[in-house]
């Protein structure tokens, strides 16, 4: 029953921070802030790096009482063209819910039915789940396709959730974007401790 309510408590938390509103997620190009490569969340439990090309977003990134939440995207992008170079250009949430020892993994149908979305697709492997999502990611970003990727693994003892949105019709809004979340939990997993 805990797995279970828990399960519940870091859907709702992931739905909440994976769902700011575009305008937020998209802030970050004004360039008032420099990208950074790295941040830690949850006291430092989990540490957000993200793959070649990609930086967090200062101006979206929160930390506070060991839970936080990250944006991920093109450092050109993130930086006003002034640094890095074009890489696809999709937003990467990452979101850190409280530390649960006994946390367990939603599978694919529960990360779909908490996201209120049709299932396309799934992908578990190595403690890392993934729901390929069949409406919703185009509320996240500008002219993005409704198809989405919403996924979930432990890091020292807390439920990371992660969501990938791409423009419509891109690679990554199909297979390409499992492989990319899957880079950022590899990222994700050799920063923190």
């Amino acid at each position: 029953m805990r797995g279970t309510i828990f399960t519940v408590l870091a859907a709702a938390l992931w739905l909440a921070a994976c769902d700011m509103p575009a305008s937020d997620l998209a802030g970050a190009s004004t360039g008032s802030k420099p990208p950074l490569e790295k941040v830690s969340l949850a006291g430092g439990a989990v540490v957000v790096d993200g793959p070649e090309g990609y930086c967090i977003d200062p101006e979206t990134s929160r930390s506070r009482n060991g839970q936080g939440v990250a944006v991920i995207a093109s450092c050109y992008i993130l930086s006003g063209g002034k640094a890095g170079y074009n890489v696809p250009p999709v937003i990467v949430t990452v979101t850190v819910g409280p530390k649960d020892p006994g946390g367990a993994v939603p599978d694919p149908a529960a990360l779909a039915k908490a996201a209120g979305a049709p299932l396309l697709g799934a992908y578990e492997d190595d403690g890392l789940t993934l729901a390929h999502l069949g409406s919703g990611g185009d509320k996240m970003l500008s002219e993005g396709d409704q198809r989405y990727w919403r996924g979930a693994f432990l890091q020292g003892g807390h439920m990371v959730g992660l969501a990938l949105y791409a423009p419509e019709g891109d690679a990554m809004a199909g297979r390409d974007g499992a492989r990319m979340l899957g880079q950022v939990r590899d990222f994700i997993v050799r920063a923190s401790p």
